[in-house]
């Protein structure tokens, strides 16, 4: 099970033993994207995928908060079940 923190370093000698624990692979170290970031490469991600499979007219808004919301619903429903 993976888990993804948000941590605040207040002493040196905490981020020595952050990396540490990243070079024997325990942990991974990443840095914080921005909501732009992250908005901008699912916007890439959503060109290249229609492009691989034969789709280049882009998708409007409408058709993405649709499809987020059909994606929720599922993850919500199996997520009762369970």
């Amino acid at each position: 099970m993976f888990k993804t923190l948000q941590i605040e370093i207040v002493h040196p000698k905490a981020e020595r033993i952050l990396k540490e624990l990243a070079a024997v692979e325990l942990i991974r170290i990443g840095k914080k994207e921005t909501l732009q970031t992250r908005l901008d490469r699912l916007s890439r991600n959503i060109e290249r995928h229609q492009k691989t499979h034969g789709n280049p007219q882009p998708l409007s808004m409408e058709e993405i908060t649709t499809e987020v919301k059909k994606v929720r619903a599922e993850r919500y429903a199996k997520r009762k079940k369970a």
